[in-house]
C-alpha cells in the first residue's frame, strides 16, 4: 500500500512539475483546435491546422488587464467559422483584433455557417429599431462590452466604461427630464427626480453637494391609456403616469435625443457605444468589404471599424449648435458666429472635454454643468494664479492608460499634467519647463497654452475677476433655436401615430450673448431661446383642456405659457452656458454697460427716473409684437424688467437673470465710459472709491469743463491764412 502511494505521489510531482513549468504561458496558447470532418470544431483535439483561415478564426486573444483570461472562455468557442460568410470583413480596431473572434461581442453561435443557427443568439436590443447589427446598445451593453474584464468589472472605475455610461447625462437625460418637469410645473424643485430608465448609484460614494443623487426612477407615463400600451396593466399605479402633459412630450419626441434612441430624421448614427464609437459617412451606406452587407441599405456605419477619438461631426449630430462650419464656411441659420479660438487652432471637443465630461464619472447629476469637470481656469489659470498641475508617479495612473489611443504622443511618469475642477488630470495638457502645451488627441501637435494674462487691465478689475465667468467677455456670439413652437396634434395623425408631435425645426441664428447670473453665482452668457409655448389638439382637432394638480380647468393648451414653481415663466427660460464662440477680443465695455438687450431687459432704449427705485424706469420695446398683441408691454425676449424683476424661470440651481442691484451697478459704469472708455483708468482700481468722489463738487466741475464746448473746441471759427 505504502508503495502505491508513494508512486503516485511521484507521479503527482511529475505531472504538477510540467505544469509549473508552463504555468506562465497561457494554457490554450499551445493547442490549436482540429477539424471534425472538414469543420472547425472547438471540442475536438490538437491538430496542426493553420491559426487564421479565410473561412474560420482561432479565438487566442488575452484579455491585456486580466491575466490567463482567454477571450475565448466567455462563449466557449476557441474556433469561429463567422469569417466564412463575412470574409473581408474589417477588423473593428487594434484593441479588438481578428483573434478576438466574433462572437464574444455579437454573440452568436459560432460553430455553423448555417445563418438562421448562427444568428440566432446574436446580442441585440429589439427596442433599437436597427436590427441585429449592434450589439452596444445600453440595454444590452452589459452582455458585451460589460463583460467582466472587458469594459467591466475592474477595481480601477475609470475602466469600468459600460456603467458609467449608463449614469451619464447621455445616458439618463436626467438635466432634461427635471429641467422641463421643474419649467413647465410638473415638480416642485430642480432636483433630477427620473430618467429614461430607472437607475441606482450602489457604489458608496454620491457628492450631494455637486449635485449627484443617489438614483432616479423612470419618467412617469402621462396617461392611463399611455400606460397600457406598454402591456405593464397588471401592476399599473399612480407611479406609472402622471396626467403631465411635460412626460408625453419627452416620451414621445425630446428622448429622441438618448444616446440610445433611434437615429432622427436625416441622422446616420448608431446606439449605445456605438453612437459615438462607430462612424458613417454622409450617405449612411456601408463601405467596407463585408459581401453580406448591403451597400444600398442606408443607416449602417461606414466600416465595421471602431474609434476610440470620435471625430467632431459625430459630436455634432446631437450637440448641433456647437457644429463646425458645413461646406463653402458657413453655419446653419442667420448670422455668423466669430470662429472659436480653439477650434481655429485645430481642437476637437475630445481636446478639450475628458472622458469623465462625456462617458460621465459614475456619479448621477443632475444638470449637465455638474457633470462637466472642464473650466476655462484648468489650462490658462484665473488672472490671478496659475493652473494646477500633478505629477503622474503611479505606473496604473489612467493618464497613462488613456494616452495609448493618442497619435504622436504618450504620457509618461514623470509628467505634469493640467488638474480639472474635479482635481483630476487632463490626459493632454502638460507643463514642460514652465510652460504649458495642449497636446492634440488625434494628431500629437504640440499647443502652446497661454495663462491669463496677469498684467491685463481687465482682469485686473476686481468686479470682473469677483464676478463674471471668463466666457462673459471672451464669448463673442450665441446660437438661438426659432423654431421650437411645440405643437400635438392627435387630430392629423390617425394615419401615422408616430408623428403626434411637431417636428423639431433647426432654425438656428447667430447673437451677441445675453448675460444673466449662471448656477456658479458669477455672470455668464445665456442661451437666448424664444418662448416655447404649447398648443395640443384632441382627435377633432379642438385644444385640449389645461388643468392643475386638482382637476380644476384653468385654460387651454392653445400657445400656453407655463409658469414654473417659483411663479416665472417656464415658457421663457434663462439658461446660462458655454457658447464655445471663444475669442481673444473680448466685446466692447458698451456693450454691457449701455446695452439693455446684453442684460436680458430685451431690445430698446430705457428711460430712467430721478431716483434708484426704478418705479420712473421703463423701456420701449424694439420688437412690438406682443405689444401690438396685448399680450404684453415687454419685448418678447426681455428676461427681467427693469427693476430686476425675473420674467424667464431658470431650471438651474442659483442661476437667475440679473436683479435689480445688479442692473444699477452695470448701468452705473455706463455713465462713466464716455470720459472714462479704457480698461486701466485708475477709477476701476476702487470703482466705491471713484463713485464717492462722483458725488463731489470737484468732478462736476471738472465734468462740466470738460463738456463745455469751448473746452471741446476752443476755436471753433478759426481765422483761415491769408
Amino acid at each position: 500500500m505504502n508503495k502505491a502511494v508513494n508512486l503516485f505521489l511521484a507521479l503527482a510531482l511529475i505531472l504538477l512539475g510540467a505544469f509549473w513549468v508552463h504555468a506562465d504561458e497561457p494554457y490554450w496558447k499551445n493547442w490549436q483546435d482540429g477539424f471534425s470532418g472538414g469543420t472547425p470544431n472547438a471540442k475536438t483535439a490538437p491538430s496542426n491546422e493553420p491559426a487564421v483561415s479565410d473561412a474560420f478564426v482561432e479565438v487566442t486573444a488575452q484579455l491585456p488587464h486580466a491575466p490567463y483570461s482567454p477571450v475565448s472562455q466567455f462563449r466557449g468557442y476557441r474556433v469561429e467559422r463567422c469569417p466564412a460568410c463575412h470574409a473581408g470583413v474589417e477588423e473593428i480596431d487594434a484593441y479588438h483584433p481578428r483573434e478576438f473572434g466574433c462572437t464574444v461581442c455579437h454573440g452568436g453561435d459560432g460553430s455553423t455557417v448555417d445563418k438562421n443557427q448562427a444568428h440566432s443568439t446574436l446580442i441585440f436590443d429589439p427596442k433599437a429599431g436597427t436590427g441585429k447589427r449592434n450589439p452596444s446598445s445600453l440595454g444590452v451593453a452589459q452582455t458585451s462590452c460589460g463583460l467582466s474584464g472587458c469594459h467591466s468589472g475592474h477595481l480601477d472605475d475609470s475602466r469600468n466604461q459600460v456603467r458609467r455610461v449608463k449614469k451619464s447625462m447621455m445616458g439618463t437625460l436626467a438635466g432634461m427630464v427635471a429641467g422641463l418637469r421643474y419649467q413647465w410645473g410638473g415638480q416642485a424643485d430642480r432636483t433630477s427626480r427620473f430618467g429614461v430608465d430607472a437607475i441606482e448609484d450602489r457604489d458608496g460614494h454620491v457628492p450631494v453637494d455637486g449635485g449627484a443623487v443617489g438614483e432616479l426612477k423612470a419618467l412617469p407615463h402621462f396617461s392611463l391609456s399611455d400606460v397600457l400600451k406598454t402591456g405593464k396593466a397588471d401592476d399599473v399605479d399612480l407611479s406609472y403616469y402622471s396626467r403631465h402633459i411635460g412626460d408625453r412630450l419627452l416620451r414621445e419626441s425630446c428622448f429622441q435625443c438618448h444616446i440610445d434612441s433611434p437615429p432622427g430624421p436625416g441622422q446616420n448614427r448608431s446606439q449605445g457605444c456605438a453612437a459615438c464609437h462607430m462612424t458613417h459617412s454622409d450617405s449612411g451606406l456601408y463601405e467596407g468589404s463585408d459581401p453580406t452587407v448591403s451597400k444600398t441599405e442606408p443607416g449602417r456605419p461606414a466600416l465595421h471599424r471602431m474609434t476610440a477619438l470620435p471625430p467632431n461631426r459625430v459630436c455634432a449630430q446631437c450637440h448641433q449648435s456647437f457644429a463646425a462650419p458645413a461646406k463653402g464656411g458657413k453655419y446653419p441659420g442667420a448670422g455668423q458666429p466669430v470662429s472659436d479660438v480653439h477650434a481655429a487652432a485645430g481642437m476637437e471637443c475630445i481636446d478639450c472635454h475628458t472622458q469623465n465630461d462625456i462617458m460621465g464619472d459614475g456619479n448621477l447629476y443632475s444638470r449637465q454643468h455638474q457633470a462637466v469637470e472642464l473650466r476655462c481656469e484648468t489650462c490658462h489659470g484665473d488672472g490671478r494664479s496659475y493652473p494646477s498641475f500633478q505629477e503622474i508617479t503611479d505606473p496604473e495612473d489612467p493618464a497613462l492608460r488613456l494616452s495609448r489611443y493618442y497619435q504622436g504622443f504618450k504620457n509618461e511618469v514623470g509628467d505634469f499634467l493640467a488638474l480639472t475642477a474635479r482635481s483630476r488630470k487632463m490626459t493632454n495638457v502638460k507643463k514642460i519647463n514652465d510652460e504649458v502645451f495642449t497636446y492634440l488627441k488625434r494628431s500629437g501637435k504640440a499647443l502652446p497654452t497661454p495663462p491669463a494674462n496677469w498684467e491685463s487691465a481687465a482682469h485686473s478689475i476686481p468686479e470682473h475677476s469677483d464676478r463674471l465667468e471668463c466666457v462673459a467677455c471672451h464669448s463673442q456670439r450665441a446660437p438661438r433655436c426659432a423654431g421650437c413652437h411645440i405643437t400635438l396634434d392627435q387630430s392629423s395623425a390617425v394615419a401615422d401615430k408616430k408623428k403626434l408631435w411637431s417636428a423639431y425645426r433647426f432654425d438656428l441664428e447667430w447673437e451677441e450673448p445675453v448675460l444673466m447670473v449662471g448656477p456658479g453665482g458669477k455672470i455668464a452668457p445665456m442661451l437666448p431661446q424664444p418662448d416655447r409655448l404649447l398648443t395640443a389638439l384632441d382627435k377633432q382637432g379642438q385644444p385640449i383642456p389645461a388643468r392643475n394638480e386638482r382637476g380644476e380647468m384653468i385654460g387651454e393648451y392653445k400657445d400656453w405659457h407655463f409658469t414654473n414653481p417659483d411663479g416665472y415663466s417656464g415658457s421663457r427660460s434663462a439658461y446660462a452656458f458655454s457658447p464655445h464662440s471663444v475669442s481673444q477680443k473680448v466685446r466692447a465695455c458698451a456693450d454691457c454697460h449701455l446695452n439693455p438687450r446684453a442684460l436680458g431687459l430685451g431690445s430698446g432704449p430705457p428711460t430712467f427716473g430721478k431716483t434708484s427705485s426704478g418705479k420712473k424706469d421703463s423701456i420701449q420695446p424694439t420688437l412690438r409684437t406682443d405689444v401690438v398683441k396685448g399680450a404684453s408691454k415687454r419685448d418678447p425676449d426681455a428676461k427681467a424688467t427693469l427693476r430686476g424683476q425675473p420674467l424667464a424661470g431658470s431650471h438651474q440651481s442659483g442661476a437667475r437673470p440679473l436683479n435689480q442691484e445688479e442692473l444699477n451697478r452695470i448701468l452705473k459704469v455706463g455713465t462713466c465710459l464716455p470720459c472714462h472708455d479704457r480698461y486701466d483708468d485708475p477709477i476701476y482700481r476702487n470703482v466705491q472709491a471713484s463713485y464717492r468722489f462722483a458725488q463731489r463738487i470737484e468732478h462736476r466741475e471738472f465734468r462740466n469743463k470738460i463738456l463745455d464746448p469751448a473746452f471741446l473746441n476752443p476755436n471753433p471759427n478759426p481765422i483761415p491764412n491769408p
